[in-house]
């Protein structure tokens, strides 16, 4: 009976301490932007970096319809776009076939969109920064 008690103790404190060990764990975002036009411009740039396995991430409002064009330049990198109502991340990259004859993706959504720079897993394993400039259109 005491091994039975002691057993389920242990279960009901590794339970209770696993939300908190949880919420401490590191993120793997390195930058978080909110995206900023500025007044009449329909686009921004930014530059940035990321280091193994971390990826930074452009967040912005837009409506369906709406084209989102992306040009991403320098390191080994490659932009994917997430929305809550999507099914799965969307490589919106220079040779991704979910773009349309002139480079852009269509938004298929009203709401927040995220656009995720990361590097291959190669890289990433071995510790590699990349730069990049990247540049943000919506029409």
């Amino acid at each position: 009976m005491k091994k039975l008690s002691a057993s389920v103790l242990v279960a009901v404190a590794t339970l209770v301490a696993s939300p908190v060990v949880l919420a401490n764990a590191p993120s793997s975002a390195s930058k978080t932007v909110n995206v900023q036009f500025q007044r009449g411009a329909s686009s921004a740039n930014y530059t940035g970096s990321v280091t193994g396995y971390n990826y930074n991430e452009y967040t912005f409002r837009a409506r369906k319809g709406q084209k989102l064009k992306v040009d991403l330049a320098g390191g080994n990198v490659t932009p994917y776009l997430r929305h809550r109502r999507l099914s799965n991340t969307v490589n919106i990259g220079e040779n991704s076939p979910a773009l349309d004859a002139t480079g852009a993706y269509v938004l298929p959504y009203n709401g927040v969109y995220t656009i995720r720079i990361t590097q291959p897993r190669a890289s990433a394993r071995d510790g590699r920064t990349q730069q990049y400039s990247l540049k943000i259109a919506i029409r």
